[in-house]
């Protein structure tokens, strides 16, 4: 029952979060431990994570707290390892893992989430924050990581891709210590 009123919960954050981003533009924020942030996060898609058989690998050394909206936040990193765990149902590895990193950089902090799949081909690489970018994929309708962006760019921060050594797909965002 707790984790039904969670999720209710989450929802109605959600739903509220997207409402303030296509509304008058202000965000709501308060300062957030983002290691705290990501490990909330987790709870929430550790049951798909467990039934996949995926590892995940924390790196979470962030000392510094932020100024930013916990919804939309959480709406970023909750896709980004939804993405993530999309990737890994691709690959044909023995051993699935995400890796989630946040740390402090200079002016901010920094968050990453790498998998180790077939990563995203070089054709799409250029249109991957556009709008219906991955609409032609039948798991998502292409507005993900449009809205990662979006929500990033309204915290001051920005957003970027990156392949990995091993053929996998890394997001990496950053976020300011003082938002504008």
């Amino acid at each position: 029952m707790a984790a039904l009123l969670s999720d209710n919960q989450r929802a109605a954050t959600i739903i509220q979060s997207l409402r303030s981003i296509f509304s008058d533009g202000k965000i709501g924020v308060e300062r957030i431990d983002l290691n705290d942030l990501i490990q909330s996060v987790l709870k929430i898609a550790n049951p798909e994570i467990h039934s996949k058989n995926i590892q995940v690998i924390l790196q979470l050394s962030a000392s510094s707290k932020i100024n930013m909206n916990r919804g939309e936040i959480q709406q970023v990193l909750l896709n980004l390892i939804n993405n993530a765990i999309q990737g890994l149902a691709e690959s044909r590895g023995p051993h699935k893992t995400i890796q989630i990193q946040a740390r402090d950089v200079p002016g901010g902090v920094e968050a990453a989430v790498l998998d180790n799949g077939p990563g995203i081909g070089k054709e799409v690489q250029t249109h991957l924050f556009e709008l219906l970018a991955g609409s032609q994929k039948k798991t998502g309708m292409g507005l993900g990581l449009w809205l990662c962006r979006h929500i990033i760019s309204r915290h001051g921060g920005h957003i970027r891709h990156e392949a990995t050594p091993e053929g996998g797909a890394q997001f990496i965002f950053f976020l300011p210590l003082d938002q504008p």
